[in-house]
């Protein structure tokens, strides 16, 4: 994953925890992500056992798209964030399940997660739990977040930059018809601006499938995924 450091994430469910960290590479308000980072371990006052948790992700996103992600599901707070030109990073922690998960209705996983939360709410961090269907899953956004993680990796150039900066000009929007026309075009133009997106350069809404008239946004957030000599490029 690329806010993973360029390195491989351990998943263990195909079904919720692989659609999420796509989601969570491919969604703007989403700087880093670590997978498994660390075991939590809590004991209750007067009683004897130990619970340990280790949940499935540590994000780093936009203090205000943390704060939307603990009023609903995580999908939609994707689907409705916009850039913001400044802002803070908060730590976002994550507990990812599939909908057919028995602990969803275990009382004493639930309890356990319940103490977790009051945990990292102490040390000034958010959590949430999410299952597939409500939370990482939505039908119009699915196939943007596919195309986008599916490209990726492509490689970026000084130049490229340069040719979508020229290409914005003082606009603050573009179609994406017109940043993969700059890139190139094509397959490779398609290319260069998925990895764009995913390095936080530009950001694509992903409301709806990627068509030609996709709003594009700069990111100016002072945060790019991209290493160039010099000051942020916008």
């Amino acid at each position: 994953m690329i806010k993973a450091g360029m390195r491989a994430v351990e998943w263990e469910s195909i079904k919720a925890e692989k659609p999420m960290y796509e989601l969570c590479e491919v969604a703007t308000p989403v700087h880093s992500m670590f997978a498994q980072p660390h075991l939590l371990r809590m004991k209750i006052v007067g009683k004897y056992e130990r619970l340990d948790f280790i949940p499935d992700l540590r994000l780093s996103v936009d203090t205000g798209f943390a704060v939307q992600v603990a009023k609903g599901a995580f999908v939609e707070a994707v689907r409705n964030w916009t850039p913001v030109r400044q802002g803070t990073l908060s730590t976002l922690i994550v507990e990812v399940k599939d909908d057919a998960d028995p602990r969803i209705e275990d009382p004493d996983y639930q309890n356990k997660l319940r103490l977790a939360e009051q945990v990292y709410r102490n040390v000034g961090w958010f959590f949430t739990t999410v299952v597939r269907s409500t939370h990482i899953s939505h039908p119009k956004t699915d196939p943007a977040i596919a195309a986008l993680f599916l490209k990726r990796k492509t490689t970026l150039s000084p130049g490229d930059l340069s040719a979508v900066r020229e290409a914005f000009g003082s606009q603050e929007k573009l179609p994406w018809k017109e940043v993969v026309a700059a890139l190139g075009g094509g397959p490779t133009g398609v290319r260069k601006a998925s990895a764009m997106h995913v390095r936080r350069l530009i950001s694509v809404t992903v409301t709806e499938p990627l068509t030609d008239r996709s709003t594009v946004v700069r990111v100016q957030d002072g945060r790019p995924l991209f290493e160039l000599p010099g000051n942020y490029p916008w």
